[in-house]
């Protein structure tokens, strides 16, 4: 058997090695030029699918803490801090022997992801061709190829979805009525320091009562451990977000700014002051509209041709939950894959197009529901585990009360005491 992989993103890489591990022939081909071509966003929580990546991949990968971690080479542990309305102490989620929690920085984790993987760059598709025998792609540079399989694992706007569908993508995006402004800063020594007690990896103020939600997160740490890169977001609900006359499309960064710190003045100043150590010129210009995308199993026809990650169930960066289904897709379908490579059942146009049909109701019935759960700002959404399936309960990683530790800065600093 012989797969086509369209996107070297997260999840097509994570699925290109679950098939180098099971010695499935493969070929993955992605659009951009280079692996720098664009921005790879900030970080993901790796939390319930830790061990089953690490088992789902070849012997060769190094180790995935030590390539991935967002705090290296700080010596502090995962964590994410929830401030709701009136709480004084520190609760979230924090890394354990017991709940592995993994705060990857992206393009980490795609260069990880990226081990031994023959990635074809600027490839970009133009068409598409399948039948019960197979699938041809034609692309923009002349080229092209054959498999059995296709997976179009190519984000928000899939080319090819939109061939599998037959339908654009302007008709299935729906904007999130969401209004967000973004900053991004460089801190060091104590206010560095003041970020880091307040959540490793970051934290939530989660305000119904002041209008809004906001998150700070840490992005990566200077290789030297004396700086480190930070982002926040202000979210508020906003049905007019896709107006082309909204104010935040010609606002300035002053404007924006001054509406963040006006907005947040009711939080604690602890909470405050990210936003008021961002300058101007560290507010992002672009609107940030978000879209999202629910497909439903009636008007998915399994095939050869397959979706996954945000192709299928595109969802806003909340909790980082899109690229967590992205990789449990890959896990799940690689097995999918494994079992048709089995025996040969891929030949039989049949035995695929009930193994799709398989995987896509389990795969849209469980990212559904984060895509619903994203758009609400849901804290307390449904967790699945690497098989797709709703976690046990005893799984679910618990909110915790979070202790407080002396904040080193350096190579090789040890974590303080309390």
């Amino acid at each position: 058997m012989h797969v086509l992989i369209v996107g070297a993103g997260l999840g097509g890489l994570s699925l290109a090695q679950t098939l180098r591990k099971q010695g499935i022939s493969f070929e993955i081909f992605e659009r951009d030029t280079d692996a720098d071509a664009r921005f790879q966003g900030w970080a993901i929580a790796l939390y319930s699918i830790v061990d089953a990546l690490v088992d789902s991949y070849p012997a060769d990968l190094p180790d995935l803490r030590a390539s991935v971690d967002h705090l290296a080479p700080l010596k502090l542990p995962a964590q994410i801090t929830l401030w709701p309305p009136g709480r004084e102490e520190r609760v979230g989620f924090q890394d354990s022997p017991d709940q592995p929690l993994i705060r990857a920085e992206r393009s980490r984790l795609r260069r990880w992801l990226s081990t031994n993987i023959p990635i074809q760059w600027g490839k970009r598709v133009t068409r598409i061709d399948n039948s019960d025998d197979g699938v041809s792609v034609q692309f923009e540079d002349g080229g092209s190829a054959h498999g059995d399989i296709l997976i179009g694992a190519d984000g928000i706007n899939s080319i090819v979805r939109q061939h599998l569908l037959n339908r654009p993508s302007s008709d299935l995006l729906q904007v999130v009525p969401l209004a967000t402004v973004i900053g991004q800063l460089d801190l060091s020594g104590e206010a560095l320091k003041r970020q880091l007690a307040l959540g490793h990896s970051g934290y939530m103020c989660i305000r119904p009562d002041l209008g809004f939600v906001t998150f700070t997160g840490l992005h990566y740490v200077a290789a030297d451990g004396e700086s480190a890169r930070f982002y926040w977001n202000l979210m508020q609900f906003d049905g007019d977000i896709a107006s082309e006359d909204h104010w935040l499309r010609a606002a300035t960064g002053e404007q924006k700014l001054a509406h963040v710190l006006q907005t947040t003045r009711g939080l604690p100043a602890k909470q405050r002051e990210i936003f008021e150590l961002t300058a101007p010129g560290q507010i992002k210009h672009e609107t940030h509209v978000w879209r999202d995308v629910q497909l439903d199993a009636e008007s998915l026809p399994p095939g050869r041709v397959v979706l996954m990650g945000d192709a299928a169930h595109a969802m806003m960066p909340f909790r980082g939950e899109g690229g967590y289904h992205t990789l449990v897709d890959s896990l799940v379908l690689g097995k999918a894959l494994g079992a048709l490579a089995a025996g040969d059942r891929f030949e039989d146009v049949a035995a695929v197009r009930q193994a799709v049909a398989e995987y896509n109701a389990v795969m849209l019935r469980r990212a559904g529901q984060a895509v619903r759960d994203s758009r609400n700002l849901n804290m307390n959404a449904q967790r699945f585990g690497p098989d797709g399936l709703p976690l046990d309960p005893a799984k679910v990683p618990p909110i915790v009360p979070l202790p407080d530790v002396e904040i080193v800065l350096g190579v090789g600093a040890r974590l303080g005491g309390a």
